[in-house]
């Protein structure tokens, strides 16, 4: 995949072109008069099909210069995504007509028919298997089609976005919103952590170490911006998302009990859980279709953090290392990561309330600290949670999910035994990053851009 913010070749308005009267009140913040042969505002609709509900975003570009300038964005979510609607794709499709409504009031009419849209699926259509979510695409599709203006983007327009364009857009999202593109010369670029419901992404442009960065394979991902070639790492791990994370370490306290049960008489098909609330009784079906009770004991010996890291499977064939967990390989964050790294989705959602709280969209934190703020939340259902009592919100997340220790847990795990990310590195959590949220939904807008002259290729209809 190539993007290249400088236009390869400079835009000509022929005569036809210069006979479109621009609407005077479609204007743009920053300038008055568009580029040369550019549409003053551009739309973009990008609507993420997640697995846990289902969002737009409306992006506003403005063309003041020869490359597209976002300018702002409008943004609605609707609950549930729609991988909950497995068995009913009419009713899947309709659940987006709230968003695609909403749209139609933000666009101006002028540019209803010259605004591009793309439904990108992520990991939790993927895991319903190809024929169900196949059949929830095409009914998006038809819907889009029979009800709505906006012309879909001709590759990958409504589909299960694969999960190294999940990273590398999240990735080129960042580093967008950082100024790191905004010249010819080359710029130091962050790495990316993102944690969905259903996967995990990891992105980054390693440093030469003797003379290697990337070795050869699927992880491998060249690219270009603005003249500069980048040659990035990246992997999705599929199944390793936070929702699916619960499940593997709850299927493994069934298949794997603990010797020690803490003094609890547990019943027949009742397992003791050391990252639950200490006698939080949980009901819980297994992989193997067995009805069970997850029962929550106290974790005086680590057990919880030992649960976490045996899902990862370490241990596992590495062939060809060095390898993250899984079998992956994946560059040492120690000796090819010298430059930020930014973490985001649940790894901001879970920590912040605990932290600087929600309003602080970008916030700091090293991997020792997380480690900390795991244990104190982990064993502060013994006493009430005292320490928290004095921030409302973070009292709210602790009121909220019985989960919480076992969430917290998992990110540990995952950022310090998983990824390998070194205990006195910092990271930065961030939600928002200049007003725009962090995620693959900038720089997939940036893609739909480079794919054609919208504004002007709708004339042609």
């Amino acid at each position: 995949m190539a993007f290249t913010l400088f236009p390869a070749r400079s835009p000509i308005m022929n005569d036809e072109d210069s006979s479109i009267a621009w609407p005077p009140e479609i204007t743009s913040a920053q300038c008055l008069k568009a580029y040369p042969g550019r549409p003053l505002i551009q739309y973009v609709l990008m609507v993420d099909a997640g697995s846990m509900g289902s969002r737009i975003h409306a992006y506003k570009f403005n063309y003041c210069n020869a490359t597209p300038e976002l300018e702002s964005e409008t943004f609605d979510h609707v609950e549930p995504g729609l991988s909950s609607y497995a068995d009913d794709a009419e009713g899947a499709a309709m659940s987006l007509d709230h968003l695609l409504d909403a749209a139609l009031e933000t666009i101006p009419p002028f540019l209803h028919r010259r605004t591009p849209i793309a439904v990108k699926a992520t990991a939790g259509l993927r895991l319903l298997g190809e024929e169900k979510s196949n059949r929830i695409l095409a009914a998006v599709r038809e819907r889009l089609e029979s009800k709505y203006p906006f012309p879909i983007i001709e590759e990958q327009g409504v589909a299960v976005m694969d999960g190294a364009d999940e990273g590398v857009f999240a990735w080129v999202t960042v580093n967008y919103l950082l100024g790191r593109f905004n010249s010819l010369k080359k710029k130091a670029t962050v790495a990316i952590l993102d944690l969905g419901g259903a996967s995990t992404q990891v992105v980054f442009e390693p440093h030469v170490v003797d003379g290697h960065s990337v070795a050869q394979g699927t992880h491998r991902y060249p690219m270009s911006f603005n003249g500069n070639e980048y040659i990035l790492y990246q992997h999705s791990h599929l199944g390793y998302g936070l929702m699916m994370a619960r499940t593997r370490i709850n299927n493994y306290l069934v298949d794997s009990p603990l010797a020690h049960q803490h003094s609890m008489n547990l019943n027949e098909n009742e397992y003791a859980h050391p990252c639950l609330p200490v006698g939080h009784r949980q009901e819980f079906i297994t992989q193997k279709g067995q009805s069970v009770v997850l029962v929550g004991v106290s974790d005086p010996g680590g057990q919880c953090r030992a649960v976490v890291e045996a899902i990862f499977n370490k241990q596992g064939l590495c062939q060809q290392p060095p390898c993250s967990f899984n079998g992956v390989h994946q560059p040492s964050f120690q000796s090819f990561v010298k430059d930020d790294i930014y973490a985001f989705s649940f790894f901001f959602d879970l920590t912040a309330p605990f932290r600087h709280g929600s309003a602080t969209l970008a916030q700091e934190m090293t991997i020792e600290e997380l480690e900390e703020l795991t244990d104190r939340l982990c064993v502060g259902d013994e006493n009430g949670f005292q320490e928290f009592h004095s921030s409302a919100e973070a009292m709210k997340e602790i009121r909220k999910s019985n989960d919480l220790c076992m969430d917290l847990s998992y990110i540990y795990g995952l950022l310090e035994y998983g990824y390998g990310v070194p205990k006195n590195r910092k990271i930065v959590l961030a939600k928002k990053l200049k007003g725009y949220e962090t995620g693959w939904f900038v720089g997939a807008s940036i893609a739909v851009l480079e794919e054609r002259d919208w504004f002007h290729s709708a004339m042609a209809f």
